[in-house]
């Protein structure tokens, strides 16, 4: 009897095994497809691993394949299937010891990206704050996955017009990145741009010309191709424009290579 029960819990865990494979196969595929921008594919091999990990009892692996497939359900404005997809990884993280954990975090992400694009800012941000509220516990501080967090509510509160909000929230997101990157990192880049872009909007174009070409300088002191300066050009034009200094904005528009 004994024998046969140890050779009956080998052959589960060996399914068991093959089942987690299978799922990590199907992840590998779907990855790829995303790669060369597939997405009905990726969306497809997502789901098979997501069968996979639920026979197998992965959690993680369920809920990640949920997230993944989520994301590219929103970007093809299918918002009612990657919430549900989304609620169901919440669910599955949610079911951990640990209800603090990073994968929860993602999942908060996705779900406050969701509802951003269906323009339910107040949502949006109860999300991106929760999903920051456990990057602070897990990762500390002083960590890109925060900024990128303090990022994510800045631009919502930009979205929703409340800019002294996004100011705030881009100025933490950039606090980060200089203890993080130094004052000339590329990841500041993101940032300045943010906030230029909020302070055009107040009317502050001074400032706001003040982080365009921070963002400018950053690229330059960075080496970056042309194509890559175009974007700083470009904002720094339209502001020139804005306040009716066409000269330095035909200047900074023809740098654009327009």
């Amino acid at each position: 009897m004994k024998t046969t029960f140890i050779i009956l819990l080998c052959v589960s865990s060996l399914f068991v095994n093959a089942q987690n494979n299978a799922g990590e196969q199907y992840t590998v595929l779907a990855e790829s497809f995303r790669k060369s921008a597939k997405s009905d594919s990726a969306i497809f091999y997502f789901e098979l691993a997501a069968k996979e990990f639920k026979k197998s009892n992965n959690t993680e692996g369920l809920a990640n394949s949920y997230n993944q497939a989520a994301v590219l359900l929103t970007r093809q404005d299918k918002y009612e299937k990657a919430k549900a997809y989304l609620f169901n990884a919440l669910t599955m993280g949610l079911s951990l010891t640990d209800t603090n954990n990073l994968l929860v975090a993602t999942t908060y992400i996705s779900l406050g990206v969701v509802f951003g694009a269906e323009e339910n800012y107040s949502q949006s941000l109860l999300y991106h704050n929760k999903a920051l509220a456990i990057r602070l516990l897990k990762l500390g501080e002083n960590h890109s996955d925060v900024a990128t967090s303090y990022g994510n509510i800045g631009n919502i509160y930009h979205r929703s017009k409340d800019y002294d909000r996004a100011i705030e929230a881009h100025l933490k997101a950039l606090q980060v990145r200089e203890k993080l990157f130094g004052k000339t990192g590329t990841e500041l880049i993101q940032s300045y741009t943010n906030l230029g872009n909020a302070y055009r909007e107040k009317k502050a174009y001074s400032t706001s010309l003040e982080y365009f070409n921070k963002a400018l300088q950053t690229r330059i002191a960075n080496a970056q191709p042309a194509k890559e300066m175009s974007p700083s050009y470009k904002k720094i034009y339209e502001v020139y424009y804005l306040i009716g200094d066409t000269a330095n904005g035909d200047l900074y528009k023809a740098k654009a290579g327009e």
